[in-house]
């Protein structure tokens, strides 16, 4: 048995091609849009340093699934436990809130410390100030344009030289 293409639908064909590139056109849409969701989230993310990733990841798993280990580690990176469902964060910005932010902020359920501002001095382009947010609300803090920077305000605290006795 042979194939008989028409010299206008054969598979060299000019409609053949303009279907293989349609095709290929409508692929790279879907793969585009695809990229550039999750790209929209991931850039938001990245204002968030890794340890308050972290921090945030161990109070949900201790929410879910309460351990006595992971408890103990908790306390011992500083992490306040009397509430793990809240955070205490820095929030960077480049200039104090507006109402209508602190607003917004206090919706989510974030708690701003309006007191804590420091502004932007020198070598520092960003002010920042602390506030306790729901930890389930950490994406949708990062999401805000006016945010540049999340960061933990939960630490443990070292010392930086020996201590010595003279």
């Amino acid at each position: 048995m042979s194939v008989v293409y028409h010299k206008s639908s054969g598979p060299g064909s000019q409609s053949s091609r303009r279907y293989q590139i349609a095709m290929i056109s409508i692929l790279a849409l879907i793969v585009m849009s695809t990229s550039v969701s999750c790209m929209v989230k991931t850039d938001y993310m990245s204002k968030v340093s890794g340890v308050l990733l972290e921090q945030v990841e161990l109070r949900r798993e201790q929410i879910a699934m309460p351990d006595d280990e992971r408890f103990k580690q908790m306390q011992d990176m500083g992490l306040s436990t009397g509430d793990l469902n809240k955070q205490l964060v820095f929030v960077y910005v480049k200039e104090h809130l507006s109402a209508t932010q602190v607003e917004e902020l206090s919706a989510l359920g974030v708690d701003v410390h309006e007191d804590s501002w420091i502004p932007a001095v020198g070598n520092h382009p960003l002010g920042f100030f602390i506030a306790e947010m729901p930890v389930d609300k950490l994406e949708e803090l990062a999401a805000r344009d006016y945010i540049i920077r999340l960061d933990t305000a939960e630490r443990q605290s070292q010392s930086v030289c020996p201590v010595t006795n003279y």
